[in-house]
């Protein structure tokens, strides 16, 4: 029983990170998920998708300065912290492959935009919507950059801390 507490305690601040993440995007976005409308393309998130990003960033962020305190060296905690980041790392990735699709000036995969550009007046890209997409993808890679070297530090924090106890 007594190795079993360490893992109810996670379990319990993993489940507890899952209702305050689901709370706060309630307030946030409300209950009915993200709908963007491109052009003539109606994209439909469902709540509970979008939810499971934004529960993955904040329970990583958590855990991470959780652990901090304790220089990384439970076991538990820290599968909890590198699982998170993995997967955090992933829904990035599929996020920055994505934008490319809300470029109305980027013709991919044979799209065609109705009404043609060529009737419409002409729109600077530049003023429209690329430089947006530019900050959004470039802040992405940052998260993930950001999320690797949090990863690499607990590495490094919890080798430091097991030298020292092996010296001991």
């Amino acid at each position: 029983m007594k190795n079993l507490k360490p893992l109810l305690i996670e379990i319990a601040w993993f489940l507890g990170c899952a209702v305050v993440s689901y709370y706060m995007f309630i307030i946030l976005l409300g209950n009915s998920g993200l709908d963007i409308n491109l052009h003539d393309t109606y994209f439909v998130v469902k709540a509970e998708h979008a939810w499971i990003s934004f529960f993955t960033i904040i329970s990583f962020f958590l855990y991470y300065f959780k652990e901090l305190k304790y220089s990384f060296c439970r076991k538990i905690q820290r599968s909890f912290i590198f699982f998170l980041g993995f997967i955090l790392i992933i829904l990035a990735s599929l996020a920055v492959q994505l934008l490319p699709f809300f470029n109305p000036y980027h013709n991919i995969n044979g799209w065609t935009v109705y009404p043609p550009l060529s009737i419409q007046p002409k729109i600077d890209q530049f003023k429209q919507n690329f430089i947006i997409l530019t900050i959004v993808s470039k802040a992405v890679i940052i998260l993930q950059i950001a999320v690797v070297t949090m990863m690499l530090s607990v590495a490094y924090k919890w080798g430091k801390s097991k030298k020292m106890i092996s010296e001991i």
